[in-house]
């Protein structure tokens, strides 16, 4: 019986306390999300980023100051549009991970089912296809995916309206 009330004050204790949320790893695989995309984030400037990286952006095609699409030495798999010097979009290759934990591949109603909020419109291009929209809770960001009538074929995000473009700078 000495030890009832020990035990009680253990278990108090122990629910009392809020949960802390876990610590990131230090490995952790970049996610691409309605900031941006591991250490590139929408709205920087192209050469803070590139600073931030310690390696020069490659240009996709022509260096339009106006619009452009780059890529970073060791950023796998994401190519990113800089409008006017910011970085504005990325564009994700399938198996790059998403905060929606949606990926290419995914049917639409499996989609709905990881993100219950996604709005759900026509395909420009596809007339079976849809796009699916997840906004930012401010309205100004969003993770836009394409669907073929069959499966997730293309991953977005970034700021709006660049993440609305159908097309990118190339």
């Amino acid at each position: 019986m000495r030890y009832l009330p020990l035990g009680a004050l253990l278990i108090l204790a122990a629910c009392s306390k809020a949960p802390q949320p876990a610590a990131p790893s230090a490995g952790a695989a970049p996610v691409l999300s309605f900031e941006g995309y591991g250490p590139v984030h929408f709205g920087a400037q192209l050469p803070d980023v590139e600073q931030k990286l310690g390696a020069k952006s490659v240009a996709l095609g022509a260096n339009d100051p106006a619009c452009s699409m780059v890529r970073f030495p060791g950023i796998q798999g994401v190519r990113f549009m800089v409008e006017q010097g910011k970085i504005t979009r990325a564009d994700a290759d399938a198996g790059v991970a998403n905060s929606l934990g949606i990926a290419s591949g995914d049917t639409l109603d499996a989609a709905k089912k990881k993100a219950p909020a996604l709005a759900v419109g026509p395909h420009k291009y596809l007339p079976e296809g849809h796009y699916l929209t997840a906004s930012s809770g401010d309205g100004k960001a969003a993770i836009i995916m394409e669907e073929d009538g069959k499966a997730i074929t293309k991953i977005r995000a970034g700021m709006q309206p660049a993440v609305a473009y159908v097309e990118t700078c190339l």
